[in-house]
């Protein structure tokens, strides 16, 4: 369980200091769109867009309010299988369906980059 911690904190700081020096990932959501069946979410769409330099391998994408985290996806290894690669200057959408998430309008999109850069976006906005 240790070697765990260790290896992903490793992995995780080799990946940033490679970015460190080869560039910058940056990106932003242009756009997110939510779909509903009752009280729930049930699916959402998000429009990313890569205004830095580098290629971006995008980690994890998480609806957030003041009191939970919801774990939309994640990827198991940012390295070699990311959830979706955002090259420089490109427009990505990302959808995701099959939710199951309690609907409330003060909820924000989370979606973090394999090196730490994150960008937030309220829902619907």
């Amino acid at each position: 369980m240790i070697f765990g911690y260790f290896y992903g904190y490793l992995e995780s700081l080799g990946y940033s200091l490679a970015n460190a020096l080869s560039g910058s990932c940056e990106f932003s959501i242009m756009n997110t769109a939510f779909n509903t069946t009752g009280s729930s979410i049930t699916s959402i769409s998000i429009a990313l867009y890569n205004y830095g330099d580098k290629q971006c391998g995008i980690s994890g994408i998480y609806i957030l309010n003041e009191s939970t985290a919801y774990q939309v996806a994640v990827s198991s290894n940012c390295i070699t299988n990311p959830l979706a690669r955002l090259g420089p200057g490109q427009v990505l959408m990302l959808n995701y369906s099959n939710l199951n998430i309690p609907y409330n309008t003060n909820y924000l999109i989370k979606v973090v980059s394999c090196d730490g850069f994150t960008a937030e976006e309220g829902l619907g906005q």
